[in-house]
């Protein structure tokens, strides 16, 4: 390639990138450039010049090489080309090793960095003094008998004298040493030095299980956030959060410099001050929720989800009330380019009525949706609400139900939804809420301010600074911050995610615990979600292994349908129907009352035999299978006397007045909000009827069937699903009575409302939104569902609409992926969202916004080992369900490795620990076998 001088600079006919050649000429860092050197330069640039692969500038000003167009090919055996870039900063070692950055010419970003030393193998030992003769290249290993390594000068030598080689037919490999960033999908973090995070492990009083919880053996115990295989990848640096709330104790150690004095701001008083207000109880709420999403790895006590995050305090509640809405309109766009996350563990306090932002606070919160960082978005994080024991729904608040933030629900130790936690079609995921008496550890004001006023004794005098157990934190509240924090390491590892990008990302990261919760469903791209958790606990791990590696969703579209004819709403919808020959007139619809929050026959249950078995009290010795059950009420919970019928086989439940009153005082069956099949509560009148109607009449049938208003809306285009929103106004004088579902095209049902004792009127409008249809297609026929289940009130729907959110995609067969995708992928349509052709977890709607290619791994079937602590390592690999592995040990090389266990694979990561003792290196290997 021809080179000119000109004025200290190399013109070349291609752009061509620049680099230092110090290393390559074997000078010295910041040696002089003087006549002395300049011969020696030269002699290496005519050298390059003639080998065609690099040219060499020299004067007494610089020393500049560049590299030219051609490509390397090795022999790695495979022929593989590559284009040389800038040098590492690791160009020179200790060792006498240099290095070259080189990236496939294939594309992609895959860098490897080639060294000075070349690996040869050949297919004749005897070719080797030939091939190396008169050349710069010393045998500085035998491998095997036909493998060499070859020490170079350099790693430019070590380039060419590779490409060289491989060109040659008795060479059957040739390629520089090479080293090649692994993707470490299973690292861990080391063990934080806040003291009471290890007893994680040990369960202790203030133990911080909800970010680590494990068996002394490091076996999982359950539920966390495993935040540790996050950390190893970020810990929240360069994400501000906000914890809106009644003031942070700022001078707390656990948030020694990191907050930001800026940012500060109390909304009531209108001054840049983030302490609380008070120095009771009453004022420690900000505090307690700052702690479980930011406290520091500091060696103190704790530490929060992201310990590197900075945050400002923005104080909202004058004498525990909420400042005025104007100025809420003002906070939600407060700081909006410098402040990332917002965390708000607090909603309307409406318990089971209606209730959210004005048109201020709404005109606030879309503008830091639309403005805030820039355009990508504030990313807004509330708690779903606390009221479950009122028959209170997440999406009866304004608050949560948006489909602009995140609304998170509570999970006990267990992983199911806490008795307190209120569910929502809005719900999008969970977090550990603490229980009552055992709440979660957590900051407190300092001394014996706040809640914990008690002193301590050294070396525990610090202890009064936090709460836990009976003092701990607890509710919705205390798991909304922990959403917070893994929101800002998703955004720590990467920055250029807008809000919507977060919310998928928790989505697809999430893991559910209670696979005994019956709203437990598989929506239509295959993804599991439940009104009561979403789509459950976030895997922080995952969540930023997916930030690092996604890319931005398209623009959001937005299809909204309307229909405005009105409609009657059926009264008292819900029925036991009896039918057969013989049954008479009065008994072919009964009025009757569901469960509370349990399981409803939405869709008619099966016609069957009802078989009466008194008052339930035991599980029947009678096999109830395809058949329903008629209980006798009694002082039995309701619970569990509809389990008992179940685990008899039931299919359906039908319970009956134990009191001589006709069809009147019926109540919700309350407490059954995990029974596993549908129930309903009749009169006496009506149960005694039942009764000795199927004790005669073998013929007869009875089911559980919903009469309701049913609107339809067909969808021609397809998006690619996010929030789906239903507009409603309706007319009804109580609207506790009524029911509001919609089933999308692939049959999944979000519940929007349901029955409960809230008398007041009906609003004249509500928009509820719906994240379980996510990744779902919308074309097609949605049916909206309104029922009323309490007799005595009418009402009417007025208008209805539709409004779905979402990326659009040309997907002329219907199934939620592109066309071009599948084509691309697959050659031809005809896979499906749910599908999983590379059988590596992730489906088909999975990796299409995931940007991965569905015929391949996502992963590499790479090992990680991670200390644990200081008596257990942990082994990690990627995995899939459905899959066992094998883990094989040995402490020496020398000795045949023994099988140790078996483990059935999780999604998305496996792991299996080991004591350290006596084996401080022990070598492992994992072997994949199909699941019997």
């Amino acid at each position: 390639m021809p080179f000119t001088y000109f004025d200290g600079q190399l013109l070349l006919s291609k752009q061509i990138q620049i680099i230092k050649l110090y290393n390559l000429l074997g000078l010295e860092y910041g040696e002089k450039h003087s006549d002395t050197v300049k011969p020696r330069i030269m002699r290496k640039a005519r050298f390059f010049q003639r080998n065609a692969h690099l040219c060499i500038l020299a004067s007494s000003f610089s020393i500049v090489v560049a590299l030219c167009a051609e490509e390397f090919t090795f022999k790695m055996p495979g022929r593989a080309s590559f284009r040389l870039d800038l040098p590492p900063a690791r160009a020179v070692q200790a060792s006498g090793q240099s290095w070259l950055i080189a990236y496939p010419t294939t594309g992609g970003t895959n860098r490897v960095e080639f060294g000075n030393r070349v690996v040869v193998q050949l297919q004749n030992t005897n070719d080797l003094r030939r091939l190396t003769a008169g050349r710069e290249l010393k045998v500085a290993r035998v491998v095997a008998s036909n493998i060499f390594i070859l020490q170079a000068p350099d790693a430019g030598t070590a380039a060419r004298e590779a490409h060289r080689l491989a060109a040659l037919p008795e060479v059957l490999a040739s390629y520089p040493v090479v080293s090649r960033p692994a993707d470490r999908h299973g690292c861990y973090a080391p063990l934080p030095s806040d003291s009471f995070f290890d007893q994680a492990i040990n369960s202790g009083p203030a133990a911080q299980w909800y970010l680590e919880n494990r068996n002394p053996d490091g076996s999982s115990a359950g539920v966390d956030l495993n935040v540790r295989a996050a950390w190893c990848w970020t810990l929240g640096g360069g994400v501000t959060i906000a914890i809106a709330d009644d003031g942070v104790e700022l001078t707390h150690p656990e948030f020694e410099a990191r907050d930001m004095p800026a940012l500060h701001y109390d909304f009531g008083n209108l001054v840049t001050n983030g302490l609380p207000a008070c120095r009771d109880s009453g004022c420690a709420h900000g505090t307690m929720v700052a702690g479980l999403a930011l406290a520091g790895i500091n060696d103190f006590r704790m530490v929060g989800v992201a310990p590197e995050a900075r945050f400002a305090s923005w104080v909202i509640f004058t004498n525990g009330l909420l400042v005025d809405d104007e100025r809420l309109m003002d906070m939600y766009q407060y700081a909006s380019s410098a402040v990332a996350v917002q965390n708000h563990s607090w909603g309307s306090g409406s318990g089971k009525v209606q209730g959210g932002p004005t048109l201020l606070e709404q005109v606030g919160i879309n503008n830091a949706t639309l403005v805030g960082r820039n355009g990508l978005g504030s990313v807004m994080v509330r708690s779903a609400g606390n009221d479950r024991s009122q028959l209170a729904r997440a999406d009866d608040d304004g608050y949560v139900n948006d489909p602009n933030v995140i609304a998170v629900a509570a999970v006990s130790r267990s992983g199911r939804a806490t008795d307190y936690s209120e569910p929502g079609a809005c719900v999008l995921v969970a977090a550990s809420g603490g229980e009552f008496g055992n709440g979660l550890f957590t900051t407190d004001l300092l001394g014996t301010d706040g809640c914990n006023w008690l002193n301590y004794f050294p070396p525990f005098e610090d202890m009064n600074n936090y709460v836990w157990a009976s003092w701990g934190f607890t509710g919705t509240s205390a798991a909304a911050p922990q959403i917070t924090g893994i929101a800002a390491l998703i955004l720590s590892a990467n920055p250029n995610l807008s809000y919507r990008d977060v919310q998928q990302i928790l989505v697809l990261s999430s893991r559910h615990f209670d696979y005994a919760d019956p709203g437990l469903a598989t929506n239509g791209a295959g993804l599991l979600v439940s009104h009561n958790v979403g789509f459950g606990v976030p895997d922080a791990g995952h969540a930023v292994w997916l930030a690092r590696m996604w890319s931005n969703r398209p623009p959001l579209t937005t299809v909204t349908l309307t229909t405005t004819s009105p409609v009657d709403i059926p009264d008292g919808g819900l029925r036991i129907a009896a039918t057969g020959a013989g049954v008479p007139p009065e008994l072919g619809s009964i009025y009757c009352l569901p469960a509370d929050v349990g399981q409803h026959a939405d869709s008619p249950t099966s016609a069957l035999p009802l078989v009466d078995i008194g008052e339930g009290n035991n599980v029947p010795l009678v096999n109830l299978t395809n058949k329903g059950a008629l209980i006798l009420r009694s002082s039995a919970l309701f619970d569990q006397v509809i389990s008992n019928a179940a685990n008899a086989g039931a299919a359906f439940a039908v319970i009956y007045n134990s009191t001589n009153s006709g069809d009147y005082n019926l109540g919700l069956l309350a407490g059954t909000d995990y029974v596993p099949i549908p129930a309903a509560f009749i009169g006496n009148t009506s149960g005694e009827a039942l009764k000795s109607l199927f004790q005669t009449n073998m013929a007869a049938r009875a089911r559980i069937q919903l009469n309701s208003a049913n609107l339809f809306f067909d969808i021609e285009s397809t998006l690619i699903c996010e929030q789906v929103g239903v507009r409603l106004k309706i007319e009804h004088p109580v609207r506790g009575d009524l029911r509001i579902t919609l089933i999308s095209p692939q049959g999944t049902r979000s519940v929007l409302a349901q029955f409960n004792d809230d008398t007041s009127a009906a609003p004249s409008e509500w928009t509820y939104w719906s994240t379980h249809h996510f990744l779902e297609s919308s074309a097609g026929r949605w049916t909206l569902c309104v029922s009323d289940e309490a007799s005595g009130a009418t009402g009417v729907i007025r208008s209805a609409s539709l409004i779905l959110r979402g990326v659009q995609i040309i997907d002329n067969d219907r199934d939620g992926l592109d066309d071009t995708w599948e084509q691309t992928h697959f050659g031809y349509r005809g896979l499906g969202p749910k599908d999983d052709p590379d059988e590596d977890g992730y489906n088909n709607a999975r990796e299409q916004i995931m940007g991965t290619n569905p015929s391949a791994m996502d992963a590499p079937f790479l090992l990680d080992l991670s200390r644990l602590n200081q008596d257990l390592v942990r082994l990690s690999w990627p995995s899939v369900p459905g899959t066992n592995y094998e883990v094989f040990c040995t402490t020496n090389l020398a000795q045949p490795m023994v099988s140790v266990t078996n483990i059935p694979g999780r999604f998305w990561e496996t792991e299996y620990c080991s004591p350290t003792i006596d084996s401080p290196q022990r070598y492992y290997r994992v072997r994949q076998h199909p699941a019997p």
